[in-house]
């Protein structure tokens, strides 16, 4: 299987986008033109002139026709570079989430050709308008759109009741040095039981719907993550007890690879009355556009 098409275009979103450098250009233009004197008023005109020895110039008069080129040159230049450096950024992450999925490639292809494993979503999937399953502000949304991960799929094995998020982590995730945060280590651990929950609610595999949210999460570090790299984070249910669902994960470099971190957390679903209020306000920001 090819995994370079999956690739994500990182960043698609931001680059739409005017670059700092290119509004502070907006702005030095509207201060060198207000910094012009009208042509159309003689009163100022000879105000100008009285004030530099009657030769018709203002003392600035040098900044009507310097300013605005050398503005034009140095902010334009500016965002050049700037548009040049975010697409060099652009393909080193291409880079490295394609060599860091080729070292991946045996244990990937071991999860996709499990009985009952489908794909439930990917970067290219997070990274569109209205994907059908997470909002724009979703922490996997907004990995994958920052560069924070170069790519990310999540498989769900329905009779297992297993989800995989194979994650290829980008550039700007470390704490120390060429090592990933041990912060970051735990959020793709909580968005993986989020992606699980999700998966079991579409299955109807549990006996509650609607949300349901972290209230306990504890992780133990095995092992340093390189930055870089491609890992997996296993998570499977360990028990259901009314609103509660207990699961446990796993991230290692691999199913059958080194642990790098290991966790078990319970989420539970809110009460009837506050779930319908919960449910109702999402439905609110979904219509109205509300905040």
């Amino acid at each position: 299987m090819n995994r370079g098409a999956g690739v994500v275009r990182v960043g698609r979103q931001f680059l739409g986008h005017k670059s700092a450098g290119q509004r502070r250009f907006t702005r030095g233009q509207q201060t060198a033109a207000r910094a012009q004197p009208p042509a159309s008023s003689s009163g100022g005109a000879s105000a100008a002139s009285a004030s530099n020895g009657g030769n018709g110039r203002s003392g600035f008069g040098w900044a009507a026709w310097l300013l605005p080129p050398a503005a034009a040159a140095l902010f334009g230049g500016m965002a050049h570079a700037h548009s040049a450096q975010q697409q060099l950024e652009l393909e080193a992450g291409h880079a490295r989430a394609a060599a860091s999925l080729k070292a991946a490639h045996s244990w990937i292809e071991q999860i996709e050709s499990q009985p009952g494993t489908v794909k439930a979503m990917d970067a290219e999937m997070l990274l569109e308008e209205n994907h059908p399953i997470l909002e724009d502000d979703h922490m996997f949304a907004a990995f994958v759109s920052k560069g924070i991960v170069d790519d990310l799929t999540g498989y769900y094995n329905k009779e297992q009741k297993k989800f995989y998020a194979v994650v290829s982590l980008g550039r700007e995730v470390c704490g120390f040095p060429r090592i990933v945060h041990g912060g970051l280590t735990a959020a793709i651990i909580d968005e993986s039981f989020g992606g699980l929950l999700f998966a079991l609610k579409q299955s109807r595999a549990l006996n509650f719907f609607g949300p349901a949210y972290t209230v306990h999460l504890e992780v133990a570090y095995k092992a340093k993550i390189s930055a870089g790299r491609t890992v997996l984070c296993t998570t499977e249910v360990e028990s259901i007890e009314g609103r509660k669902l207990w699961m446990k994960a796993t991230v290692s470099d691999g199913p059958d690879g080194q642990v790098y971190a290991t966790a078990r957390a319970l989420f539970v679903a809110p009460k009837p009355h506050k779930m319908v209020q919960d449910v109702g306000k999402y439905l609110l920001r979904r219509m109205f556009g509300e905040r």
